[in-house]
């Protein structure tokens, strides 16, 4: 099952056994999540070495004894942090243990999980009821397609991801007389991401009640919940091939031991059992939270309002959303929440899919007036201007962003000026003072309507001066001062011109 960058030894290894027991109902042989607390996660410290997680400790030195894991000499697999990132239904349903992981670094050496069955090591007899090898994995490509996987070995099956990045089974297939080795490429999954984890799932069996009706050692392969057929796979014991039974390398051999792994991967949720927990997610339940006076919502195409309870697909589910005018969506945020549809300035119409770790979680949607920077429709200077400014202002008007878009050119006046777009306003020179001492006329500039406060107008107040009024130049700086919010004085020395002009653009 895992992926090595030299080689892959066998991810699971079946060895008859000194010791066998028949299975009974509910039982777990293995339940490993690599977690540090909780009943039977303990020794599972971060970067602890594999071979020791689930040890005991006893004796007067306080002696490691009763290894649950077995790792070759230098073995590197370690304890580290991390989640075992999988959307879908998992091995394990214990959603609050999943900070850490296995981190799988056997240099050239195997790392086993043997069975323990009544306190001890032994084999678990699969002939009257199918026992399950269940997990979370990440595959790593392998360089080579393995090489040391033998019959006399006593291994039964083996599961790797090849060069090509593409996932094969090492087993055997039938014609309906002989058992052939065979290596079985599953193209049709494409190419396998390294970064990406899967669940593997493997249902051991003897001879299966309805349609298959074989009498050998077999096993069927479910991939992120889905159960895989092959051309080298059986359908039944008069059609062997394009089915999902698939047959060991080793024939009659009917008892699980252990469960091998060798190479580089990573692992979490690791479960021999006679039961498995679903295969597929029936749904995860994830709580909308959102302003429905800014946002529309609908999930799966269906509307939905603030604080409604969906349920989300294994794979996750559509979510769309539309802001009102002059509002952008700004996320799609929670624990544990993802949601992959574009956000942030001008972000008015947003769709993509949402995903969530586990049931119970909440999905706040955020919306806010514009960011960022507007197109007008206007030519030169005003083409484009600040899109919260404008936001702002057409809110606090009532206009549509249809309305702003149709009439920009009416309109620019009062957006510079911060007043409604009704109101007729320009600016003033309602006093001029001079100082003949320090030789600096004082001139106040007013609106014509109080409506306008220079304290929050969207615009910039420019003051020109000229001894020529066809020839005003460049606007200049001069010492602008906000006497009252209805009113600025700009100190002009003598020397500046004769003429003087203020608007604000």
């Amino acid at each position: 099952m895992n992926l090595t960058s030299k080689r892959m030894l066998p991810f699971l290894t079946v060895c008859a056994g000194a010791l066998a027991f028949t299975a009974s109902a509910q039982t777990q042989w293995v339940a490993d999540n690599f977690e540090a607390e909780g009943t039977g996660y303990t020794n599972a410290a971060l970067d602890s070495a594999a071979g020791l997680y689930k040890m005991g400790v006893t004796g007067t030195q306080n002696e490691n004894t009763n290894f649950v894991w077995f790792a070759d000499q230098n073995d590197a697999s370690k304890i580290v942090t991390g989640v075992g990132a999988y959307s879908g239904a998992r091995s394990i349903t214990n959603a609050n243990a999943q900070a850490q992981v296995l981190q799988l670094e056997t240099e050239g050496g195997t790392l086993t999980r043997p069975l323990y069955v009544n306190g001890a090591t032994g084999s678990v007899d699969f002939s009257a009821a199918p026992v399950y090898v269940d997990t979370l994995i990440k595959f790593t490509p392998s360089e080579t397609d393995p090489e040391n996987i033998t019959e006399a070995s006593g291994i039964k099956i083996a599961v790797y991801v090849n060069s090509s990045s593409n996932l094969v089974v090492i087993h055997k297939y039938t014609d309906g007389s002989v058992f052939i080795r065979t290596n079985s490429v599953f193209t049709s999954l494409g190419v396998i991401d390294p970064a990406a984890w899967h669940r593997l799932t493997i249902k051991l069996a003897y001879s299966e009640t309805g349609d298959n009706g074989f009498y050998n050692p077999l096993f069927e392969i479910w991939f992120d919940g889905d159960r895989l057929t092959h051309a080298n796979g059986a359908v039944n014991t008069t059609t062997y091939s394009g089915g999902g039974y698939f047959f060991p390398l080793v024939d009659g051999n009917i008892q699980l031991t252990q469960v091998a792994f060798q190479g580089t991967g990573a692992l979490d949720d690791l479960v021999v059992a006679d039961w498995t927990t679903p295969l597929k997610s029936t749904g995860l339940l994830l709580t909308l939270s959102f302003n429905d006076d800014l946002l529309d919502v609908t999930f799966d195409s269906s509307a939905v309002t603030n604080g409604q309870v969906v349920t989300v697909g294994a794979s996750g589910s559509a979510l769309a959303i539309q802001a009102i005018d002059w509002y952008q969506v700004n996320g799609v945020t929670g624990t544990g929440v993802s949601y992959s549809g574009s956000t942030g300035s001008l972000s008015q119409a947003s769709s993509g899919t949402v995903t969530v770790d586990q049931s119970g979680r909440t999905a706040t949607i955020e919306a806010s007036q514009y960011t960022g920077t507007i197109p007008t429709g206007l030519p030169g200077a005003y083409a484009n201007v600040p899109a919260d400014k404008l936001a702002a202002w057409a809110v606090a008007s009532g206009l549509s962003q249809a309305q702003v878009m149709a009439n920009a050119a009416d309109y620019l006046d009062n957006y510079l000026l911060n007043i409604d777009e009704s109101i007729d306003a320009n600016l003033e020179i309602t006093s001029i003072t001079i100082d003949e001492v320090a030789e600096i006329a004082t001139i106040t500039v007013s609106a014509t309507d109080p409506a306008v406060n220079f304290n929050s107008i969207n615009g910039e107040l420019v003051v020109w001066t000229s001894d020529d009024l066809t020839s005003w130049g460049e606007p200049v700086s001069y010492s602008i001062s906000l006497t009252t919010a209805s009113e600025v004085t700009i100190d002009v020395p003598y020397a500046a011109g004769s003429f003087i002009k203020a608007r604000v653009e």
